[in-house]
């Protein structure tokens, strides 16, 4: 556990970091300091730049109140200055002996051959796609934050160290959060990089100082946020949301035999009287609800995120199980505990449809260069907080100040995978990729897909995330609400036991200078064992075949909406081979058997699968109601 005491922060780790686009924050830390001085131009560079600026503004100032007349006369002292200052280093040019009419007929030197050699800081290390060692103590995750790439860095730049590794991401990237922020992405600089980095880092030290890592928890008396034992958390308030949580509850509990206890939480502003019968209900489902004390209710929102973190944090329980109130779990999500890919890590993350931008300066913000890998689902969470509470604070931390941070995030489901990532800290993934619940036949313009299908380690289904279905409003009722699921086919090999790798691929720019020295089968899947891939398969860790036949099909998977206007509104996607142009034998052979020619998708159906084959009509017999405004 952490121990040392915190290093002061140049503001208050709480300010809202929106603020930031309208100030310009001095730099006091040395290290800062250092770094902006090691890419900085000269003085007399600098004092050109700011004149420059300066006769920009003067120039265009007139719009904003200033009369055209004085902009002018600013303009013309300012360019004076600039002159006189250049003036004083500039060394005369010889002059061409070139005739006027002979110049004139020059052909302009062509741009297109400029090269765009990229040389990050000599102070970068080189091994900024690797974890730190699970042992790490939260003052080495912090100064790997603040010293990783990209202070000093134009914006550019960095963007162009990203397509070294996500170069194919426009079919997939998240276009409305792109529509969204793109302007916003477009101010972000050095200064107000390093400012966010340290806002971060102050954060997870004020609770440092708190005692928040202690290991006594509160409920012992001690100040420990970590917790003891396993639980289920919820959020939820109005009466859609509460109303579903309930039917989860009653189908855990009834259907799958699961004892967990259960905690929902819930704005002040939602808080049921004393008296309603929800209250006894959920006491006999072995759950409460749990008022987030502080926390205000955005009206104008539809959707309020941002207490999710503060849940996970705040409750009592060490290993937590957070769902979102549109998730049924198929099984019982105890079992997940024992997952190896779990235990190992401690944690376990699941798949989105989308994949974040190279241009999204989150990138720069956590000194990570961008991964092509699947942004995060965060409709279900399996965490261990003795292991990555500091993980969860810096979430809650990104939380509290939503109305900044969803503009690299859309909403919170990403904004646990930046904090692992910031953190230099790896996640658990499943067996299979997101699949795509669907009605039973096809809407008026095709496979109809409405619900996000997660799976466990194994593959095997375990949460129905109906997050489009309540979107969907009429023609839906028992019989015609689920029936067909399009997923990924399973691996073609069987499973394999732990041992030691038989071979190693080449180091490259995009893998990790260490190698993990265990093989790991399918069911104990990482998220480096599916970042970054190449034709071949091969990602930030290695990996054995099955593992990186998965890595490479996934990168052809292409995710789109359908329908909306007078038909529901559905998500389906296709396969094509990500590079048609390779140049394989033709009987394609290649060291993983790929048949590019084929299709790695299915349609299967909810009556064939033990888990799914009976949900639909017992969730409809404990009261479900498919169609609700609330989120």
């Amino acid at each position: 556990m952490p121990s040392a005491s915190a290093s002061s922060s140049p503001r208050s780790p709480h300010a809202p970091l929106l603020a930031l686009q309208n100030d310009s924050p001095s730099l006091p830390s040395h290290t800062a300091r250092q770094a902006h001085q090691t890419h900085s131009r000269s003085s007399t560079m600098d004092r050109i730049d700011q004149l420059m600026k300066q006769a920009r503004w003067a120039s265009g100032n007139k719009f904003h109140g200033l009369g055209t007349k004085r902009a002018v006369i600013i303009f013309l002292v300012c360019s004076t200055a600039l002159i006189l200052t250049a003036s004083s280093f500039w060394v005369p040019t010889p002059q061409l002996s070139i005739p006027v009419s002979t110049a004139s007929k020059q052909v302009p030197q062509p741009v297109s051959d400029i090269k765009y050699d990229l040389e990050p800081p000599p102070r970068i290390p080189p091994d900024h796609l690797n974890p730190l060692p699970r042992e790490s103590t939260l003052q080495e995750r912090l100064a790997a934050l603040r010293n990783a790439p990209g202070l000093g860095w134009e914006q550019s730049d960095f963007i162009r160290w990203n397509l070294e590794t996500c170069s194919d991401f426009t079919k997939n990237q998240n276009k409305d959060l792109l529509l969204k922020s793109n302007l916003i992405w477009a101010t972000m600089n050095s200064t107000m990089i390093y400012e966010v980095r340290e806002r971060m880092a102050g954060f997870l030290e004020q609770h440092l100082d708190r005692g928040s890592f202690d290991i006594v928890p509160v409920r012992q008396g001690g100040r420990g946020l970590a917790g003891e034992g396993r639980g289920i958390v919820f959020t939820a308030g109005n009466a859609d949301t509460l109303s579903r949580v309930v039917l989860t509850l009653k189908y855990l509990r009834q259907k799958l035999n699961c004892d967990l206890p259960a905690a929902i939480y819930h704005f002040p502003s939602e808080k049921p009287p004393e008296d309603s019968p929800l209250v006894a209900e959920l006491e006999g489902l072995n759950a409460k609800l749990v008022e987030a004390v502080g926390t205000v209710r955005d009206s104008s929102r539809t959707k309020n995120y941002h207490l999710k973190a503060m849940a996970i944090v705040e409750c009592e329980w060490a290993e937590v199980i957070y769902l979102d109130s549109d998730n049924i779990p198929a099984a019982d999500p105890a079992l997940l505990f024992d997952a190896p890919n779990y235990q190992r890590l401690g944690a376990m993350f699941w798949p989105d449809y989308w994949k974040t931008s190279p241009v999204n300066p989150i990138w720069q913000i956590i000194g990570v260069q961008c991964r092509d890998e699947w942004e995060q689902e965060a409709g279900q969470i399996i965490i261990d907080k003795r292991r990555h509470l500091d993980a969860m604070l810096l979430s809650l931390y990104m939380l509290l100040d939503w109305k900044f941070w969803y503009y690299f995030s859309d909403g919170d489901k990403d904004v646990f995978r930046f904090a692992f990532l910031a953190l230099r800290k790896r996640w658990a993934l499943p067996g299979r990729w997101v699949g795509g619940g669907a009605l039973p036949s096809n809407s008026a313009t095709g496979f109809c897909a409405h619900t996000m299908e997660q799976y466990d380690h194994t593959g095997e289904p375990m949460f129905v995330h109906y997050n489009l279905l309540k979107q969907i409003p009429s023609g839906i009722w028992q019989g015609f609400t689920w029936g067909r699921t399009k997923q990924v086919k399973g691996y073609p090999g069987p499973m394999i036991e732990p041992g030691p790798y038989a071979h190693h691929p080449e180091i490259s720019p995009n893998r990790s200078s260490y190698i993990d020295p265990t093989v790991r089968g399918p069911d104990d899947v990482e998220a480096d064992m599916l970042a970054n891939a190449d034709d071949d398969g091969n990602c930030i860790q290695p990996a054995e075949p099955e593992v990186r036949r998965r890595a490479i099909l996934e990168k052809g998977i292409r995710v789109f909406f359908h329908g909306g206007q007078w038909s529901a509104l559905c998500i389906d996607f296709d396969w094509s081979d990500p590079h048609p142009n390779r140049d394989w034998t033709p009987d394609g052979s290649n060291e993983l058997g790929i048949d590019w020619k084929g299709n790695p998708l299915e349609i299967v159906f909810w009556g064939d699968d033990a888990r799914l084959g009976h949900l639909e009509s017992d969730v409809y017999g404990l009261g479900f109601v498919p169609g609700a405004p609330g989120f």
